[in-house]
Order: C-alpha cells, then structure tokens, then sequence
C-alpha cells in the first residue's frame, strides 16, 4: 500500500516539474530533434562578402574567447529554428541576419549576444577550371530554339542557366556572368531586404529542375543577395539582381560543359531592332492534354525571338507606356514562342562571333505567346556601372569580348 502510494506522489511531483518546466522553459520539452550535420550541406567557412547566413560550421566560441550557450537551452527552437542552423549544439550562426555570425554567453544578469571569428574560405589557386571575361559564353551544343510548344534541350547548348529553388521549389532562372555571380530578377525576391537567403539554393548544369544528375550538377548556397534598391514592383523598372554563390566548400563554379559564363556587353550597347536573339528556361509551355492552358516544362527549353524598337513595343495594342528606359521587348514573328511563367529571371542572349552576350533579364508580360503582347526585358546594359560597383568585375562588365567597330 505505502509502496503504491509512493509512485503515485512520485509520478505527481514528476508532472507538476514537467509541467513548471513547461511553464517557464517551453523549448525544453517542445524542441525539434536537433540538426543531423552531414558534410554534404555544412558550409564550414564564409566566403567573402558574407554574412554568414548559410555558415554550418563548428566554432563554438567568441572573438573574446567565451564559450557559447546552447541554443536549445536559450529559446524555443521551432522549424524556422532549424533552418537557420539552430538546434541542439552551441555553434555560431546568423538566424537573424546580422554583419556575422554570434552566440549566446552568460552575462552579469541575463544572456548577451556576442559575435564569432568564423574562418574566411580560401581562395581557389587553380583557376584552370573556372571561366574569365575571355573565355565566356561559350558553349559546345547550338540552341534548338524552342520553349512555348518546342522540344526539349539539354543544359550544354544554356550552360550558364542558373536554376533558383526555394527550399525544394523551384521558382526562378538566372545567368552564370562570373565563377562566383549569378544575375537574376529582383522580382524573383518579393520579400525584398527581408529575404532569408539561407532558404535558397542555386543550381548549375542542371537538365531539368525534376531530376538529379550528379555528374553534370553543380549545387551552390546564396553568400550574398543584391536586389536593386530602385526596383519597382509595380512597372518592374530595375528588375534585376545579383547571387554570389559559394558551395560547401566555399568555392565557385567551375567549368565543365555544363557550366559555362555568359559574357556581358558593353555599357549601353544594344544589337540592332530586328535582331534574332534566344531565350532559355524551365517555365511553362503549352499543355497538349488542356489546349489553351500551360503547365510547367521542368526541362529546358529554349526559344527565338525578335528584338522590337521601342516605338513598337509602345504603340497602343501592345504596351503603351509601361515600358520604361531600363525595358525592351522581343517576341517570335509569328507569337508562336515566348518566355513564360517560371522563365523569369532567365537570359535572353544575343550571339556575336560565336559567343552569347547577355543583354536581357526575362521580367514580365501580358501572357504567354499572345499576339502584340511581346516579353519584357530588363535591359543588362544600363546595369553595367552598378553590376560593376556591387561585385568588383569591372573587367567582365567592360564587355572586351564584344566585336569593336573599325
């Protein structure tokens, strides 16, 4: 009898604990598993220009030398918690998009945050497998010229297709212009300043956002994102943005045949109205079992189109004057091809002896392939200057590869 009542005021004051433990202490009892490190996605060191939002490594003290505190002990860690790098360990990180990562350590009366020394990466000495301004846009597969209602390529004829996936969803393209900068569009970002970009993930070499191929596949973290502090959300004016990538071992990309840069132009330069140039992507395309609707490739396509003066791209049935400076349009003869939702982001390259030179950003339009309502592009080259001061690659936004006159 005294032995039943025993564990039944055991089993009580036990719960009361928990439950004042509960009370006071939530994440101790409400804590998600702590995070399984594998060294397939730890990025162990920051590479320059970094905040540190996507550092996974293991410093656990700091710049002063003092041990940190356990996160799981400080806080609640929740899902969001986890995705940051919390959990249960005392490693610096940067949940809250800081200049650096930090930690918790004891202070007088309460916890106080304090920041980390965390490694730079080091630079790669051996640029032999890495493009320059001289070896862009280059490719060893010619374009097919197909996206609305074509047929499928592969990623060596758009080797500078960049893939943007948010956690597991894919939801922009962009172009490879240097080992470490991916260009994109700012729209492709709508929570702007506030984008976590420790949730995004950028591919290269990648055939079809569907598939895996580790053999043609280069997968990078965002280290850095440049949304253009002009961007305009309601006419798209300054729809461009700048992804310096880095992957888990704090390196670029590097060149295969599947993973090439495209060159940039000079500032300003513009090809001739009329001038057939090709976008690519992985957006939509025409849906045979629907006719009328679309639905998503996940491979790339490509397609062909023709660059429209302005005054076309203006007249009343088309745009009006909602194409800004900074905008052209281009579409196909005959509006049977198009860039298309998912595509945003994406390149619209111009060939000039024999290389591909980016001169537009796939923004917006009215539709898919509809008569009179071309494609939108941000116009790369009012950006040279800005691309320039924002990444250091004043010798690749000089253009030098772009034919000269006599």
């Amino acid at each position: 009898m005294w032995l039943l009542i025993t564990l039944i005021m055991t089993c009580s004051l036990n719960e009361v604990v928990e439950s004042s433990k509960q009370e006071y202490f939530p994440w101790i009892t409400n804590v998600i598993e702590s995070v399984k490190y594998s060294k397939q996605h730890d990025v162990p060191c920051l590479a320059k220009g970094s905040n540190g939002n996507e550092y996974r490594g293991t410093v656990s003290v700091t710049s002063d030398g003092e041990k940190c505190l356990y996160w799981d002990r400080t806080q609640y860690i929740g899902r969001r918690a986890v995705s940051q790098g919390l959990g249960k360990h005392n490693y610096c990180r940067n949940p809250d998009n800081s200049h650096r990562p930090w930690c918790w350590v004891r202070g007088h009366k309460q916890k106080v945050q304090k920041f980390c020394n965390i490694p730079q990466c080091e630079a790669k000495t051996d640029t032999l497998n890495q493009d320059t301004e001289l070896t862009c846009g280059q490719q060893i597969q010619k374009p097919k010229f197909k996206i609305i209602g074509g047929s499928r390529t592969k990623i060596e004829s758009q080797p500078w297709l960049a893939s943007i996936f948010k956690d597991k969803l894919f939801i922009c393209g962009g172009t490879l212009i240097a080992p470490c900068w991916v260009v994109s569009a700012a729209h492709c970002f709508p929570l702007g300043k506030r984008t976590r970009k420790q949730e995004y993930s950028v591919y290269l070499g990648k055939d079809a956002t569907n598939e895996i191929n580790p053999g043609k596949e280069q997968k990078f973290k965002i280290a850095k994102l440049v949304l253009h502090q002009e961007f305009n959300s309601e006419d798209f004016n300054n729809d461009i943005a700048l992804l310096q990538i880095v992957d888990i071992n704090g390196q670029c990309a590097q060149k295969t045949d599947s993973v090439r840069i495209a060159c940039l132009p000079p500032i300003y330069q513009m090809m001739p109205y009329g001038s057939y140039c090709h976008i690519a992507g992985y957006g939509h395309e025409r849906n045979v079992d629907i006719p009328g609707t679309f639905r998503y490739s996940h491979d790339i396509k490509e397609a062909k189109v023709q660059i429209l003066s302005k005054t076309v791209c203006q007249m009343k049935d088309y745009y009006g004057n909602n194409v800004t400076e900074n905008q052209f349009c281009a579409a196909s003869p005959k509006w049977t091809e198009d860039a298309c939702q998912g595509d945003s982001g994406g390149p619209l390259l111009c060939e000039a002896n024999g290389r591909a030179f980016l001169f537009g950003v796939i923004s917006w339009g009215d539709g898919c392939a509809k008569k009179n309502k071309p494609g939108v592009y941000t116009k790369v080259t009012n950006y040279n200057k800005w691309i320039a001061e924002q990444t250091g690659l004043s010798t690749y936004t000089a253009g030098i590869m772009y034919p000269q006159k006599d």
